[in-house]
């Protein structure tokens, strides 16, 4: 059997608008409120992301969109590439559809295509050969080993990430939507001063904050009731398990080194401590885990800044991309994924070192002699993250940022800020990062 006989392009189901709307995953975006929905784009797109982000759900909101305007259902084609192999299977699919069902334009949209082997090399001669004209075309994946190299020369695709909502559309979906445009922390004075008119509404945005600890910006974890823990472990950590097996790697191994990285959050941490503390043995081992797990959209691995240059073989801090990330891995680790208070600091301050990841790119952290740590370093500017109380000198910096619970002062080149606030007033409105 070919793979086009085994899809049903005249009656699929996105043809009777009340299956669409039964959708499990259209349905639960349908549900919020107040609701959002991630809106369709008119260029092609290269989306990555890690697992249960959202990408098949945008593409099946992208569709509903499609079918409201009337478009026919033979020109839109919806694949899951999981039961492709390898690029001519991806060919073989593309050119039947093409030469039987739909020889014009439409939509394409092809999910989960990373783990089809030369999936890269079989999409540049689609594009090549013609098969994508005329066409909307999404390509989703969930592991960047191949996607983040430039294997496309002259694609006409916009490359992006799909990552979970950060912290003001976390706060504008599940909330409310406050009127204060987002600004640049690189401008101290400026910032602080756009900060203040936040100022009434610290105590609901802190309340958030702690929300988004536990639930994260993953939509499906905030769809429940209760603690999304308890609905979606096995459903994360068996997606996670799933990809690291896709590419031959040793659960064993993953496990020791994420347990070791939970033990350790916060601190800085090198690959040689990782492998003498575990059964690992090898610090080569251990990097190439960490780059996999990077790679899986599941760690951000922040090097030592010195003289502006990165240091790549100094010790490194690495947080998870998404608190709930961190819980997931905690039960899977140590069997039980509540939040303590005094895990709440360091869960904090990896959410902001993402943030700062997100919108300025070359992010890191810095360390002086005689024991002198700063969090995050942008640029010339230093982020201290002290959740509690702070003060101006516990920034090891002559500009930046203490980040507190709810303290607010302006220095001459110092800001000290409730981190809610920060998080917010930074933050894009976006879900689509630039790759």
């Amino acid at each position: 059997m070919s793979i086009i006989s085994q899809i049903n392009f005249q009656n699929p189901w996105w043809t009777d608008k009340n299956k669409l709307y039964e959708d499990e995953q259209i349905s639960k975006v349908l549900s919020l409120s107040p609701k959002f929905i991630p809106p369709p784009s008119d260029e092609n797109l290269l989306i990555l992301g890690p697992r249960q982000v959202g990408k098949t759900t945008f593409m099946k909101t992208t569709i509903m969109s499609a079918v409201e305007r009337g478009v026919e259902s033979t020109k839109i084609l919806f694949f899951s590439c999981d039961s492709l192999k390898e690029k001519n299977d991806l060919i073989s699919l593309l050119s039947q559809y093409r030469s039987l069902i739909n020889p014009d334009g439409g939509y394409i949209l092809l999910d989960e295509i990373t783990f089809v082997k030369d999936w890269n090399v079989g999409l540049l001669h689609l594009f090549n050969g013609g098969y994508l004209k005329n066409s909307i075309v999404y390509v989703s994946g969930s592991s960047s080993v191949s996607l983040k190299r430039e294997t496309l020369p002259g694609r006409p695709l916009r490359k992006v990430a799909f990552l979970p909502l950060n912290f003001r559309m976390f706060f504008d979906i599940y909330f409310k939507k406050l009127d204060v445009v987002s600004s640049s922390v690189m401008n101290v004075r400026g910032f602080y001063e756009r900060a203040v008119k936040l100022v009434p509404h610290i105590a609901e945005l802190n309340r958030a904050l702690l929300e988004y600890v536990k639930r994260g910006g993953f939509f499906a974890t905030n769809y429940v009731k209760g603690d999304p823990l308890d609905s979606f472990y096995e459903t994360y950590k068996d997606s996670v398990l799933s990809d690291i097996a896709k590419l031959g790697k040793d659960e064993r191994t993953f496990r020791e080194i994420i347990e070791k990285i939970i033990e350790s959050y916060g601190s800085r941490i090198s690959e040689n401590t990782i492998s003498k503390e575990t059964s690992i043995g090898s610090h080569n081992t251990v990097a190439s885990y960490l780059d996999l797990a990077e790679n899986l959209f599941l760690l951000k691995v922040f090097r030592k800044i010195e003289s502006n240059k990165i240091n790549n073989k100094s010790f490194k801090k690495i947080y998870f991309v998404d608190p709930f990330i961190y819980r997931v891995m905690k039960r899977y680790t140590k069997g039980l994924g509540t939040v303590e208070e005094s895990e709440i600091p360091h869960i904090i301050e990896g959410i902001v070192g993402e943030h700062l990841a997100r919108e300025y790119g070359r992010v890191g952290y810095t360390f002086f002699k005689g024991g002198k740590e700063v969090d995050f370093v942008v640029g010339n500017l230093g982020i201290e993250v002290k959740w509690g109380r702070g003060d101006y000198k516990d920034l090891k910096m002559d500009r930046g940022y203490v980040l507190t619970f709810d303290d607010m002062e302006l220095g001459e080149n110092k800001a000290i800020l409730p981190v809610s606030v920060f998080l917010y007033l930074m933050s894009s409105n976006k879900i689509f990062y630039e790759l």
